[in-house]
């Protein structure tokens, strides 16, 4: 199971900061989508350059514009970079395409898909690499929810699946349980006491 940090900071200074004390614990570097507002194409370009044997994730939540988001996502250093599942069926397959020619890999997040099932039965077709569940339990009355949204997914595709959504020590044993191929984690371990501490904690457990 893959441990992927979200660094979704404003300042990218701070950002990276964190990232140097936690990034050996990192399978896969994120840009998060707050940073990437803040500081566009530069961020990544950063990061890439502070960690060029490291795969950046890349928080874009496509939407439009496919060709051109992809490529400057892609020629910055971007590794996987994220599409709405929401996006025009068209949107999705020319961010695929353009991929494929920066050898990019395009991740899809289920957050506002219509029905999960659907999506991840068309993903593999499509051409999408990974797949994204990004609703978590924030009461414990919600958890069944989110294992039937989980099933949904994992029943219908062999494509790996990242979880994410504000996993910390409260609920990370329950995502693990479902045994996602990873998990991203943001502000559990950069907004922590000892990010360091924390990234080492949570990647001993997987």
């Amino acid at each position: 199971m893959k441990l992927q940090i979200s660094y979704n900071l404003p300042d990218l200074n701070k950002a990276l900061e964190i990232a140097l004390q936690t990034a050996e614990f990192a399978d896969i570097i994120g840009v998060g989508s707050l940073l990437l507002l803040k500081e566009g194409v530069k961020a990544i370009r950063i990061f890439k350059g502070a960690f060029p044997n490291k795969e950046i994730f890349v928080e874009a939540k496509i939407i439009e514009k496919a060709p051109d988001a992809i490529t400057m996502l892609a020629q910055a250093g971007a590794t996987y970079i994220s599409v709405l599942a929401g996006a025009a069926h068209n949107t999705i397959k020319k961010a695929v395409e353009t991929a494929k020619l920066f050898d990019a890999k395009i991740v899809l997040d289920l957050q506002d898909a219509h029905s999960i099932g659907q999506t991840s039965l068309d993903a593999k077709t499509i051409g999408i690499d990974m797949l994204i569940i990004n609703r978590l339990p924030h009461k414990p009355e919600e958890a069944l929810e989110i294992e039937s949204e989980w099933h949904s997914a994992r029943e219908n595709t062999n494509l790996p699946i990242f979880i994410t959504g504000k996993i910390d020590r409260s609920n990370i044993h329950q995502i693990i349980a479902l045994k996602p191929q990873g998990i991203m984690v943001g502000a559990a371990i950069t907004r922590a006491t000892s990010p360091k501490q924390e990234a080492y904690y949570i990647k001993s457990l997987l």
